[in-house]
């Protein structure tokens, strides 16, 4: 599990809940407050391949102003 934590100070009490709000990733919450996130299989959402952005944006749909589109 990864976890990510606002402040080292939440890990001085309890959670309180984790909201799942995504297969594998959940809002912990400790007094009532967002104060981090978890994801449960990070290994799962690793990469070993890259590719290079397309420098080029796409087009707007057909029948949509491309002032619209931006």
């Amino acid at each position: 599990m990864l976890t990510c934590l606002r402040d080292p100070d939440v890990l001085d009490g309890p959670r309180e809940a984790r909201i799942g709000i995504a297969p594998d990733v959940a809002l912990l919450v400790q007094h009532g407050t967002v104060v981090g996130w978890s994801l449960t299989d990070p290994v799962r959402y690793l990469t070993t391949a890259f590719a290079a952005p397309d420098p080029l944006p796409p087009r707007p749909p057909v029948g949509c102003s491309p002032r619209a589109w931006t």
